[in-house]
């Protein structure tokens, strides 16, 4: 049999199953969360992500027919947003374990929403003019900075976000990724700010101030001034 035939049997077998679980755990009536708890947990609402992060492994290609099965059944589709998006394949991809229970879990069911924190009023959204810096001390990382034009800040659970944690290299090299919870000391949520950076009266685009933000050692995502690949 040859690789692309091979392929295809075991992509039709995955489906088979999806088919299979549908038909025993799809009810109408359950909750939302009651259904992304079944969904998330057997490894559905993210089957691109690795079996030990709560999917199934599977090439997006594929996930796309796993979709379309769902809708065709008539049930109800995984939670989006960036946690699914952006934050559980990178957590995947270069968290410990315990980061992915700790973090992925509540993504694929729906538990958390997450907010990525990258352009700044100073740098837009070129990485490379971060001003934003994190700072170790002991067993902590301090925060202190700006960033704006972040969707959904307001209603996340929990912020990525990008800061400068070693100045004296080049700025592609030292930076790291935090997992910050929205709720810590110091995030402050100054405004809301339209497209080019205005004050407007209602919008999800915030301006967000980090003033002595402390976070543990294990929220930084991959190791210190490691530039990580979003899969």
């Amino acid at each position: 049999m040859t690789d692309t035939a091979t392929e295809t049997a075991s992509t039709e077998a995955l489906l088979s199953d999806f088919r299979a679980w549908l038909s025993s755990n799809w009810d109408p009536d359950l909750k939302v969360g009651e259904w992304w708890e079944r969904l998330g947990l057997a490894g559905w609402s993210a089957p691109t992500l690795p079996p030990n992060a709560y999917g199934k492994g599977m090439a997006r290609a594929d996930a796309v027919l796993v979709q379309q099965e769902m809708s065709a059944f008539g049930a109800l589709g995984a939670p989006a947003g960036l946690g699914l998006l952006l934050a559980a394949p990178t957590i995947a991809a270069h968290g410990t374990q315990e980061q992915i229970d700790l973090y992925v879990r509540d993504i694929v069911t729906g538990r958390k929403a997450w907010c990525q924190l990258f352009s700044e009023p100073q740098a837009g959204s070129d990485l490379a003019g971060l001003q934003t810096r994190a700072v170790r001390d002991g067993d902590e990382w301090v925060i202190n900075g700006w960033k704006f034009f972040s969707s959904n800040a307001k209603t996340a659970s929990f912020l990525i976000v990008m800061a400068v944690t070693n100045p004296d290299v080049s700025p592609y090299k030292g930076m790291s990724m935090f997992l910050v919870p929205r709720d810590t000391p110091g995030v402050n949520i100054e405004r809301n700010i339209g497209l080019y950076g205005e004050p407007v009266n209602q919008g999800s685009h915030a301006l967000i101030h980090y003033e002595d933000v402390r976070v543990p050692a294990d929220a930084l995502l991959g190791g210190p001034h490691v530039v990580l690949r979003v899969p």
